[in-house]
């Protein structure tokens, strides 16, 4: 009995220590979030300075972050980012489902479809090719090409919002995504699937390997459907003049926010098969939805507000990144061949960037587009951040027993770094060149901040 008391007391002791330790990682959590929040609002400033966008600076300030917590040992922190990571990843989807308006765009349908269409394949044909001939197996050269396609569309909305752009490019530009994400999510399923059976020596049919993305896509946007019907039914009832407009407005849209974000990561069973759902379609669908099906005075006051709410969790979300990239490469670069981690990453950055830009030039082409479209909507592609990391981290746990995984995370990780500095620059160079030929083709309004007239909500 004595025995058993004094076990029992250890592991009471025990649980108070993991829990106290758990405490203490979470008010490190909260401290490092504030410093990083205050940082990166001053230096976001100084950057816009220099002409410089802010999401650089929350990135470099990330990457020294990342740094000092490798060096002081105190690396573990950051894994508690992943949460606030998956709840940016969520809120920048819904944000570019707002701007996605089928009414806006129904005569560029056709345009933004062709376009999509072109540099999605050369962007993901050229990177596989590429590395299928040079250093990767076919089921990872797939697998990387299909990274390839994902753009990240948080840095271009933030841009052409920051520069209060309008125009042919900027109408492109936004709804090009949610037909983009659809293609990347589609091929990249296939192309895991793939792999997961070559990795894992067992066969799978084609029906096996098609039927999981289809799912993935179908129920994300089913669910996006409800969950953004909810919130316009909610919001529908407000009047513009209720003093407590603002906040039933912003509880509502987090709480959809948060609920779709809470749903893909859950995901489903259906007759003993589970269903895996998008993080980033789910929420953007929500977006979409509730952008096309509420008055344009509602979806209005809905961005007002939540651009003011997203500014701090976009910091927070860019500045972990940062954090994350380098304490994985800090962390794994032992385990893996040196030489062909800096081949691939370059392969990879070198073949998207040719792909994009070609691939949007002859898409825009053939479709006929502006012609600042066509000379100038490349660049604004080159962003990658969220949606290729989550991918790429989904893949590592599908590869689980091969490097290979590790592999494709960091490149991918690698390509976010450079694309993360260089692609924004790429974003405002493109809005500024199209509007120093067309004044018509690309509005840029820098001092501007007045709303649109309205008188109702619905």
């Amino acid at each position: 009995m004595m025995m058993m008391s004094q076990k029992t007391e250890r592991t009471d002791n025990m649980y108070i220590l993991a829990a106290e330790a758990g405490t203490q990682t979470l008010y490190q959590m909260i401290l490092l979030l504030s410093i990083a929040m205050v940082i990166g609002l001053f230096a976001g400033r100084f950057f816009e300075r220099l002409r410089v966008p802010n999401l650089t600076a929350y990135i470099i300030i990330g990457l020294i972050f990342g740094g000092i917590l490798f060096f002081t040992g105190n690396g573990g922190i950051v894994e508690a980012f992943d949460i606030i990571i998956n709840i940016g990843i969520g809120f920048i989807s819904f944000s570019i489902g707002l701007e996605l308006n089928f009414k806006k765009i129904k005569k560029r349908t056709k345009e933004v479809v062709i376009i999509t269409v072109f540099q999605a394949l050369f962007s993901f044909g050229l990177v596989f090719i590429a590395l299928y001939i040079f250093v990767l197996p076919l089921h990872i050269a797939l697998l990387i090409g299909a990274l390839a396609i994902a753009t990240e569309p948080g840095p271009i909305l933030l841009i052409t919002k920051k520069m209060k752009s309008s125009g042919p490019l900027t109408d492109t530009l936004v709804p090009l995504h949610g037909v983009e994400d659809s293609i990347t999510i589609m091929i990249f399923g296939i192309a895991l699937s793939y792999a997961t059976s070559i990795e894992s020596g067992t066969q799978m049919g084609i029906i096996e390997i098609l039927t999981g993305p289809i799912l993935e896509i179908v129920f994300s946007l089913l669910i996006g459907l409800v969950v953004g019907y909810v919130l316009v039914r909610i919001i529908r009832y407000l009047k513009y003049e209720d003093v407590e407009k603002d906040v039933v407005i912003l509880i509502s849209t987090i709480v959809a926010v948060l609920v779709s974000i809470a749903i893909a990561h859950i995901g489903f069973e259906i007759f003993h098969f589970h269903v895996h759902l998008s993080p980033i379609l789910l929420p953007m669908a929500t977006g979409i939805f509730f952008s096309n099906m509420s008055s344009n005075l509602a979806k209005h006051e809905t961005e007002r507000i939540m651009d003011l709410f997203s500014a701090p969790i976009l910091i927070i979300f860019f500045t972990a990144l940062g954090a994350e990239i380098v304490l994985l490469l800090a962390e794994s670069i032992d385990t893996l061949d040196l030489v062909l981690i800096l081949t691939t990453s370059a392969i990879y950055v070198g073949m998207r960037f040719i792909g994009k830009i070609t691939g949007s030039m002859l898409g825009g082409r053939i479709a006929k587009s502006n012609v600042t479209v066509r000379r100038y909507l490349g660049f604004c592609l080159l962003p990658q951040a969220q949606a290729a990391i989550g991918l790429a981290f989904y893949a590592k746990s599908g590869l689980h027993d091969s490097t290979y995984g590790t592999l494709i995370l960091i490149v991918i990780m690698a390509s976010t770094i450079i694309n993360g500095l260089v692609g924004p620059l790429g974003v405002r160079h493109a809005l500024l060149k199209c509007h120093g030929i067309d004044g018509n083709a690309c509005n840029i309004l820098y001092l501007s901040n007045k709303d649109p007239k309205a008188h109702e909500m619905h």
